[in-house]
C-alpha cells in the first residue's frame, strides 16, 4: 500500500512539478504547481501597511488555492530579511532597484505558479466579501474577460472610482469632470447603478486579476514604458486589443488605505505628483499621433505648471507648513522632468531600468 501511495505521489511530481521554494520557505510540505491563484504585492518601505495586508489574509483567508509573492523594489532599510522570518509563509523576493510597480509586477510574475495573477497594492486588505475567491471563480468562468477587478473602498468607506474611459483628453482633471457632467445621462444608461457588474474601459491596479498565460501573451506590464501610474490604462488597453473585456465586481470589495510609500513625506509625495504627469505624457507619446498628440502633451505642460505654480504661490503665506514644502517641491521636480524631458527627447521618466526613447 505504502508503495503505491508513493508512486501515485511521484507520478503527480512528474506531472505537475513541485514548488520547492514554498518548501525552503517553511511550509510543512511540497506544494504541487497547479495552483488556482498568485497573489503578487509590490513594496517600497511599506512594511507596516503590508502587514496589514498579509494579516487581513490570515482573518479572511479566500477560498482558493494561492500563493502570495512579495516583491520588495529595493527598499534598502534594513527590514527585508526580519519581514521574511516574520512571514515566512510568503515568497519575498528582492528587486535589484527601484525599477517601478510594473517591473517588481513582472518579477512577481516570472516567479509566479499560478492559473490566475493577482496584482494588489500593499496598502489594500480583504473584506468578509469574500473579493478574491469572487473575481477568480468569475474570470474562469468568463474567458471574454481579460482583466477583472472589484469595488475599492478608502480609508473613510467611501467607493473609488468605478467608471474609466481610455480618451487620452480624459486623463485632463477638470476635463474628465466636464465630460461626465455633459454626458451624464448617457453614462448612467451604459453603467446602471443596480447592475452587479460594470465593464469600463480600465480599472485601477491596486486590485487585477488576469489569467497568467494571457498575461504573457499580451506582453505583461510595460516596465520599459511606466515606472508608476497609467500601467494599468496601458495593460487594459492591451487586452482589448486581443478582443477581450475588462469587468468591474461591484457586488464585493476590498479596502484600499493608500497608506503605501508614496505618501510619506514632502519629497516622496512630489516625486509620485510628477510621475502622474510623466505616465501621462507616455501614454500620449504611445497612444496617439499627429495633432492630437501634440495639443494634449501642450495642454497638460501648460495646466501641470500653471497650476503646480498657483498652489505654490497660495500656500507661502504658510511656508513652514507640510503642504507648502509639497507644493513647492512638487514645482521643481516638474520644472526638472520637464527640462530632462527636452534633454533627453523622450518623455520617459529616468527611474526606469532602461530610460531610452
Amino acid at each position: 500500500m505504502a508503495c503505491s501511495t508513493h508512486l501515485r505521489l511521484l507520478l503527480e511530481i512528474v506531472k505537475h512539478g513541485i514548488d520547492t521554494s514554498s518548501y525552503l520557505l517553511g511550509l510543512r510540505s511540497f506544494r504541487l504547481n497547479n495552483i488556482d491563484l498568485s497573489i503578487i504585492i509590490v513594496n517600497y518601505k511599506s512594511w507596516g501597511v503590508l502587514q496589514q495586508c498579509l494579516d487581513s489574509f490570515k482573518q479572511f483567508p479566500p477560498k482558493v488555492s494561492y500563493e502570495i509573492i512579495v516583491v520588495d523594489n529595493d527598499s534598502q532599510d534594513g527590514k527585508f530579511n526580519s519581514f521574511r522570518q516574520q512571514f515566512h509563509e510568503i515568497k519575498l523576493i528582492a528587486n535589484k532597484g527601484n525599477y517601478g510597480f510594473s517591473s517588481g509586477c513582472n518579477l512577481g510574475a516570472d516567479n509566479a505558479h499560478g492559473e490566475f495573477l493577482l496584482f494588489l497594492n500593499p496598502d489594500v486588505t480583504l473584506t468578509s466579501s469574500h473579493a478574491i475567491e469572487k473575481m477568480f471563480s468569475f474570470a474562469k468562468a468568463n474567458p471574454n474577460i481579460g482583466v477583472t477587478s472589484c469595488r475599492t473602498l478608502n480609508s473613510n468607506g467611501k467607493r473609488e472610482r468605478e467608471i474609466a474611459f481610455l480618451n487620452p483628453w480624459l486623463l485632463i482633471g477638470w476635463l474628465r469632470a466636464m465630460y461626465k457632467l455633459v454626458l451624464s445621462h448617457k453614462i448612467a444608461i451604459t453603467f446602471p447603478e443596480n447592475n452587479e457588474i460594470w465593464y469600463p474601459e480600465w480599472v485601477a491596479g491596486s486590485a487585477i486579476l488576469i489569467q497568467r498565460d494571457f498575461f504573457k501573451k499580451i506582453g505583461k506590464w510595460s516596465e520599459n514604458n511606466f515606472w508608476m501610474y497609467s500601467e494599468d490604462l496601458d495593460i487594459c488597453i492591451k487586452s482589448k486589443n486581443y478582443g477581450k473585456k475588462t469587468a468591474l465586481l461591484r457586488n464585493v470589495e476590498l479596502k484600499h488605505s493608500h497608506g503605501g510609500s508614496s505618501r510619506r513625506n514632502p519629497k516622496t509625495t512630489a516625486i509620485t505628483k510628477s510621475e502622474v504627469v510623466t505616465s501621462s505624457h507616455v501614454f500620449i507619446h504611445l497612444y496617439t499621433i499627429g495633432m492630437n498628440r501634440l495639443a494634449l502633451h501642450l495642454v497638460i505642460m501648460i495646466y501641470t505648471l500653471t497650476s503646480s505654480l498657483l498652489r505654490t504661490i497660495i500656500t507661502l503665506p504658510f511656508f513652514w507648513k507640510g503642504f507648502f514644502r509639497t507644493n513647492l517641491f512638487t514645482l521643481v521636480v516638474i520644472i526638472k522632468y520637464y527640462l530632462s524631458a527636452l534633454i533627453r527627447l523622450t518623455w520617459k521618466s529616468k527611474r526606469l531600468k532602461s530610460s531610452g526613447s
